[in-house]
């Protein structure tokens, strides 16, 4: 398209949960002629039909691939194949916030800069929430025009070539692509190149796209070998190029003293390389070359105290930060770029894990040695939509016969009255004790302790829905802050139910949505792929468990249960309480906790798009929910072959694992059930569920504040940047139980 004033080129390997948003966020700019270029690196898996019924528009080039090449040949194709007069890169799996491009396109042309940059938010793991990329925030906060690297010098530390348009005309005439042995950490080197070889460089100063962080996805990928190579090769490409650039006569040292900076920067924080090498077995894996090829590249340039004082380095330095993983000195840091420089390994790991943030202690039963809360814990793990509900009703009911049994379900860190339910039935068990222990707050365990001295039991049983807590995360730290409280036990026996994994996927995410969590704007497709390889691994997510508990789950099929009504049986010998005389609770007609049909789910996303405030969307679903029923379709929502993929995940990752802890669905019964059975797509949103939506919409809106009072701040949502939610309340009863809810 000779006639376009932008080229936007979309790299494509397996992105279809994401494509549609990434292309519609392209048409939304309203920029008239975009050449918009998908190219399609996975041809074998993905024809040209593909696209089409992927709902991808007919003016959208899509250019195919003869065989997976990699990221870098997939924008080469897209430079080559374009005559716009200027180029930007837009993964498949991000896209642009509302005028962005725009804005940066015009920025771009009243400017006339080779490379035109601008800001970035980042995404957490399946959720919407969005995050100023830090070092977009540190050094790009304000507009700025200069005259090349040496106008912009912050511009040494772009993040990636997708943040900047380019000119073509300057591209091509510099001879600027993507190294293709780089196939992945390509950003880097071509950033390098372009603002090394620009004669004006801009900066918008706003941003106007979101990177999406999501599961698979290179930047939460644990890295192997394969990985680690790419990474060496990429720094040595880094130092070679500004090596080169700074012999120049024109350009100042301090550009190549950055770079060795952010080089041993990047092998400390940032590539878990190092422990490899260092490893005993390293030259049998491949990682002795690696280790002499580090030595190598950083060779005998310094960069000497004054590089803290370097006005770019310092707002991009992690030394003397207490971050995620260590705190690294000055004094640190430059012994380590020495050990790497002389080859000593091990001695840079025993610097940097002399620096580390110490963990806490994984918890421990105590053994019989000091407990005070009872002799035996029973914990009950309630997965979605497996009969926890039912249960916690039942042992409710029978408290006072359980305690002449000797057996005590708490009262204690119980979901009260006044308990929020979005849905009518709602109830999630000893939800206090969790949110307890996320919160450090410890007058509820003194009280949980109070009341078994008081019972005196043999037995405590404890059941909390979503105890399991799988998208959390900070799981780990999580869950040991809640068995450091349970650790008073002398022995524990975790019991969970289980159901086929296809369905139990699907009913966590309508869970997720119809209780109006922020992760519940994501649609069912997109969720699977962050979290779909989660809730089919049972070794990973028990494991904490059984660590803590010395001993395998207790896995009870509910699908076999809810059949024969043997929840409540099954339960009491799983517990070892078998031989107890309390008659089986009587399941109730229907279910007194109906799971949302396809309809619902889909109005309750479309709820938690639109508004940002978590008060106001458990009010609105709560009254969309109290008004308007399920209709008994119980149709899933994904494709058979969805569904067959997790039963296959499953198989792979957990059934052995599962049948020795007495959890042996029928795989192959439940593969010919998908595979026979009828299944159609999701409708659009009816008119009578959409219009009851927009009724309870209407039920909470408030009178605005007079223009001389302050606003209520009841309800205050901060982001703590890791998916979780640091809830402030100026208490309202029914809010109370909500403080510090993990949101998953």
């Amino acid at each position: 398209m000779s006639d376009a004033r932008i080229a936007v080129i979309v790299p494509f390997y397996d992105e279809t949960a994401y494509i549609g948003l990434a292309l519609n966020s392209i048409l939304a700019q309203g920029i008239p002629n975009t050449d918009i270029i998908v190219v399609n690196d996975n041809p074998e898996q993905f024809s040209a039909d593909a696209f089409a019924q992927m709902g991808v528009p007919s003016f959208v080039r899509v250019l195919q691939h003869p065989k997976n090449l990699g990221l870098s040949a997939a924008r080469n194709t897209g430079i080559v194949a374009t005559e716009a007069r200027r180029i930007a890169f837009l993964d498949a799996d991000d896209y642009y916030l509302a005028e962005g491009l725009a804005a940066q396109l015009a920025f771009a042309e009243q400017t006339g800069a080779d490379v035109t940059h601008a800001n970035c938010c980042l995404s957490n793991i399946g959720s919407p929430a969005l995050t100023l990329l830090g070092r977009d925030k540190a050094l790009f906060a304000d507009q700025k025009i200069g005259a090349g690297l040496r106008g912009v010098e912050h511009a040494q530390f772009i993040t990636s070539s997708w943040s900047s348009i380019y000119r073509r005309d300057f591209l091509t005439a510099r001879e600027l692509g993507f190294d293709e042995e780089q196939v992945k950490f390509e950003d880097r080197l071509f950033v390098l190149q372009t603002v090394t070889a620009a004669e004006r460089i801009a900066c918008l100063g706003k941003p106007v796209r979101v990177w999406r962080r999501r599961s698979g996805s290179i930047s939460v990928t644990k890295p192997d070998l394969f990985i680690h190579r790419l990474q060496v090769q990429l720094l040595e490409k880094c130092m070679a190029h500004m090596r080169a650039h700074g012999a120049q006569p024109d350009v100042l040292p301090r550009f190549l003293r950055r770079e060795v900076f952010n080089t041993v920067s990047r092998l400390i924080w940032d590539v878990d390389l190092m422990p490899c090498v260092a490893a005993a077995d390293s030259e049998a894996e491949g990682y002795a070359d690696l280790g002499q090829r580090i030595t190598a590249l950083l060779g005998d340039d310094r960069f000497g105290q004054q590089i803290f004082d370097d006005p770019v380095v310092k707002l991009v330095s992690r030394v003397g930060m207490n971050t995620r993983k260590m705190n690294v000195r000055r004094v640190d840091f430059f012994d380590i770029h020495r050990q790497l420089r002389e080859g000593d390994f091990a001695g840079a790991v025993a610097t940097v894990q002399a620096r580390r943030t110490v963990q806490p202690a994984p918890a421990r039963l105590s053994g019989g040695r000091s407990g005070t809360m009872g002799r035996h814990l029973v914990l009950h793990i309630g997965m979605h939509k497996t009969g926890s509900t039912f249960l916690q009703g039942a042992l409710l009911a029978r408290q006072n016969r359980l305690r002449t049994a000797g057996v005590l379900f708490p009262k204690t860190g119980l979901a009260g009255d006044d308990f929020f339910a979005v849905r009518k039935g709602g109830f999630p068990g000893h939800l206090g004790l969790l949110v307890a222990a996320r919160n450090k707050q410890g007058e509820i365990w003194n009280t949980l302790s109070r009341e078994i001295a008081g019972a005196k039991p043999n037995t405590v049983i404890l059941s909390c829905e979503n105890m399991l807590a799988p998208i959390t995360d900070d799981r780990d730290a999580l869950l040991n802050a809640l068995f450091h409280r349970l650790s008073d036990f002398d022995t524990c026996q975790v019991v969970a139910f289980a159901r086929r994994p296809d369905r139990w996927a699907e009913m966590f995410y309508r869970e997720l949505v119809c209780n109006g969590q922020r992760r519940g704007a994501r649609s069912l497709s997109e969720f699977l792929v962050d979290f779909g390889d989660n809730l089919t691994d049972f070794p990973a997510l028990f494991a904490p468990f059984e660590a803590f508990s010395g001993r395998p789950v207790i896995l009870l099929d509910h699908d076999k249960l809810v059949r024969t009504n043997g929840h409540w049986s099954a339960f009491l010998s799983a517990a070892g309480l078998g031989a107890m005389p309390l008659a089986s609770p009587d399941l109730p007609s229907g279910q007194s906790y109906p799971t949302p049909d396809r309809d619902q789910v889909a109005a309750a996303r479309l709820l938690n798009s639109m508004l940002t405030s978590e008060e106001q969307r458990m009010l609105v679903l709560r009254g969309f929910f109290a008004s308007h029923s399920p209709s008994g379709n119980t149709q899933s929502a994904l494709a058979p072959v969805q569904r067959l993929a997790l039963v296959d995940r499953f198989a792979e990752t957990s059934a052995t694992w599962a049948t020795a802890r007495g959890y042996a669905p029928d795989l192959d019964a439940i593969r010919g059930q998908l595979a026979a059975e009828p299944w159609h797509g999701q409708e659009a949103l009816s008119g009578a569920t959409l219009e009851r939506l927009l009724q309870a919409r209407l039920q909470v809106e408030r009178p605005a504040q007079d223009a001389g009072s302050a606003p209520a701040n009841r309800f205050e949502l901060r982001d703590r940047g890791n998916g979780g939610l640091t809830i402030r309340i100026r208490p309202r009863p029914w809010l109370s139980r909500l403080m510090g809810w993990v949101t998953n």
